[in-house]
């Protein structure tokens, strides 16, 4: 004889969220509820999960005196007496009431247009009217005299002030349209995916015996599909005389999700953690080395012999046995709650391969597939201000702030916002920063520093008393202009060309190399603030570095020379 069970129903939207976990791609959603268990087994059925869940990811830890027999993810179809939620109710009066509201437009619509056909055809009714035709076949030329001209006059007045109002109006009508027609694809997205979650049934039993009955606390984890996150930031300076600069980054998260539930007053946590990646690193097989022999050529059978190969029933196909998917272990760690069975899981990484943010304030973020900002964390910072150009593209010198990341924060790749002093001046990429290294962010044009790229300079010459060769000298002059009332460190990057024949020598003349940076090559790339000086980096670029004192100027000269066989012509070619 069976042992009945008590069944105990929960609706997952009504349990509360312990915490939510957005990945790059999902989301793992943890739900916490009590229940007072009777002695004997227990069914605890939570109803109407998303049909955004991943059935393999249920997962259920618990506190209390029971023991869990299974755990199970449940899908079936829904019943055609239970109709939709209230959610979908209200979604399908809103359509209507847009619907409503774009058969207005469109009747307004239709009504300008049809106003601007009716001035039109007023306006070549009018012109056609000009010539009059007797009945006898000849035309009567216009006459032009003072009268004419004013009820013309009249004319185009009235079909300018009208038309172009009404042309007006029919454009806002159409852009209203649009407006509309976009409200109503979203209503409609919104519509289609909660009936799909509600035509079927989706639960999560957890089956559990108590020897005694009591109160547990359950703990009921699952991943959910369509959730992501990125990062972006907020940086703004405040520049001023006296006080030099100071510079805040705002860091946040932009969560976007539409997994089917609301995330009410949730605790979130940022993770770029990927679980679908496995944690076990492949094998790697004993790689042969042999001389290659072709492959025989395979007989041509004989037209009879492939009739009879065809025809007979002595042929058999290889079987192919399909792996089912893993089984998956539901894992519960309790204080006074036991297992059934112990089934081994695959435990998460390392908090070393990922990094995770934790959100101090609980957020509500709906699932309307809009994006929601929270924010990560805010830090002041002290930036240093480095100024650059490259005169052969655009003679405008950007400014660049150098700045260390002075918090524990992993800064990842993302768009930042730019303010000098509360305008917004720029958009700018922050590449992946660790703590305590230092990072660059364009802060735009600085139009107090000036620069002059003047017409270049060549000298051609024969060298060589045997083998005739031709010689090249390029002068490049570059005037740089500082009227600000401080000093800044400028760096102009300029091509000096790069030779991958032996047959082509180039010379670097001018500016010297400083043999002291030979070792500093990118060293904006590693982070490090440029000092005065000329050095090559591994582009083969040149990069002159100056100190330019308040208001005043400097010219710089780059020079090189190209030597190259007697009769041959260079060319060059820009290559990233």
């Amino acid at each position: 004889m069976s042992q009945a069970k008590k069944i105990h129903h929960f609706i997952v939207h009504d349990i509360a969220i312990k915490s939510v976990t957005v990945f790059n791609d999902r989301a793992e959603v943890t739900r916490s509820l009590n229940v007072r268990l009777v002695p004997g087994l227990n069914e605890v059925l939570i109803e109407k999960v998303t049909s955004e869940a991943d059935p393999e990811s249920v997962r259920v830890d618990g506190r209390g005196v029971a023991v869990i027999h299974d755990v199970q993810f449940q899908c079936k179809p829904s019943l055609p007496e239970e109709g939709y939620s209230p959610k979908v109710k209200m979604l399908e009066e809103e359509r209507k009431k847009l619907r409503s509201e774009k058969g207005a437009v469109k009747d307004r619509e239709e009504m300008l247009r049809r106003r601007v056909e009716g001035l039109d055809r007023i306006l070549m009714e009018t012109g056609s009217s000009v010539v009059r035709y007797p009945t006898d076949g000849r035309s009567v030329p216009f006459t032009l005299n003072d009268e004419s001209l004013q009820n013309l006059t009249k004319l185009f007045s009235f079909y300018e002030e009208n038309s172009v109002g009404v042309r007006q109006k029919l454009r806002e009508t159409s852009d209203e349209m649009q407006t509309l027609d976009e409200k109503l694809r979203k209503v409609d997205d919104e519509i289609g995916n909660a009936k799909n979650n509600e035509n079927y049934i989706r639960h999560i039993s957890v089956l559990l015996e108590s020897a005694k009955g009591g109160e547990v606390v359950l703990d009921v984890s699952y991943q959910v599909w369509g959730a992501k996150w990125s990062p972006s930031y907020d940086i703004r300076i405040d520049s001023k005389p006296d006080q030099g600069r100071n510079m805040k980054l705002t860091y946040y998260g932009m969560i976007v999700q539409h997994t089917g539930e609301d995330w009410i007053d949730a605790p979130l946590v940022l993770s770029t953690a990927q679980p679908s990646l496995g944690g076990s690193i492949p094998e790697l097989g004993t790689q042969i080395a042999k001389l290659y022999k072709p492959p025989p050529l395979a007989p041509v059978p004989h037209p009879g012999l492939r009739l009879m190969a065809l025809g007979g029933h002595n042929l058999q196909l290889n079987s192919v046995t399909a792996v089912g998917p893993e089984d998956v272990g539901f894992g519960l760690s309790a204080e006074s709650l036991s297992y059934a069975e112990t089934t081994p899981t695959n435990t998460a990484g390392d908090t070393i391969l990922s990094t995770t943010f934790v959100i101090a304030r609980p957020a509500t973020i709906p699932s309307d597939s809009s994006e929601h900002k929270v924010t990560v964390t805010s830090m002041e910072m002290k930036p240093t201000t480095i100024h650059e150009t490259v005169p052969a593209k655009n003679t405008n010198v950007f400014l660049t702030a150098s700045v260390l990341n002075p918090s524990q924060f992993i800064l990842l790749p993302g768009q930042a916002n730019v303010y000098l002093n509360n305008s917004f001046i720029a958009k700018s990429d922050i590449k992946g920063v660790s703590p305590n290294e230092r990072f660059f962010s364009s802060l735009g044009v600085d139009a107090a520093v000036k620069v002059e790229y003047k017409p270049a300079h060549e000298f051609s010459e024969q060298v060589g008393l045997l083998s005739k060769s031709s010689s090249t000298v390029h002068e490049q002059r570059i005037v740089i202009k500082n009227t600000k009332n401080e000093q800044v460190l400028i760096t102009v990057k300029e091509h000096v060309p790069k030779s991958t024949d032996e047959k082509i020598k180039i010379k670097l003349i001018s500016p010297e190399l400083d043999q002291k940076m030979a070792n500093r090559v990118d060293s904006m790339k590693k982070g490090e603030l440029p000092t005065p000086g000329a050095r090559l980096n591994s582009a083969h670029n040149l990069e002159w570095t100056v100190a330019l004192e308040p208001n005043s100027e400097t010219e710089l000269l780059v020079k090189w020379s190209v030597e190259y066989p007697n009769g041959e012509s260079v060319e060059y070619v820009e290559q990233f």
